[in-house]
């Protein structure tokens, strides 16, 4: 059940990504024609432009994470025995988790001035830009805690394949 759900939100998480990225192209393609073809550029655009782009961002760290598609040591890891190479694997997925919990706190900090700030091309409340960082940064904690949660259930099946 746990999976399914999991495996939901990852689904939806990258459905949004696909979904902003689009929007961002037909967004920017709209602005090149405006500015290219009627002379005219349209006032939200640019600001559109931004927004996505820190949702975005902060919605693909922890799917690049989660997929192990982020640069890694793995030159330097791989260098070493097995056991060492595990050890350094879960202190860099505990890293992570430090990293989310930071984005979190920290977001909801600035989230909490932002709110009585709009702004000024799409007038948006600033609060609404930032919950993407939220939004990435829980999904980041989410996607560390099952990679955490898999060493230590590879951890004990290995102890108890010892033991039987």
């Amino acid at each position: 059940m746990l999976k399914k759900a999991l495996s939901y939100l990852d689904h939806t998480v990258e459905l949004c990504i696909f979904a902003i990225f689009v929007a961002m192209v037909i967004v920017g393609g709209m602005q090149v024609f405006n500015r290219f073809v009627l002379n005219q550029s349209l006032s939200w655009s640019e600001e559109f432009q931004k927004f996505s782009h820190i949702w975005l961002i902060f919605l693909t760290i922890p799917v690049g994470y989660h997929r192990g598609s982020h640069i890694g040591m793995n030159m330097l890891v791989g260098k070493f025995p097995e056991n060492v190479q595990k050890f350094i694997i879960l202190i860099t997925d505990i890293m992570w988790l430090g990293l989310a919990v930071a984005i979190v706190t920290y977001t909801h900090v600035i989230m909490r001035v932002a709110r009585r700030q709009t702004s000024p091309g799409l007038g948006l409340r600033m609060d609404l830009v930032y919950l993407g960082v939220m939004l990435g940064g829980i999904y980041l904690a989410i996607v560390a805690l099952r990679k955490i949660g898999g060493h230590v259930l590879e951890r004990r099946s290995i102890q108890q394949q010892k033991l039987a």
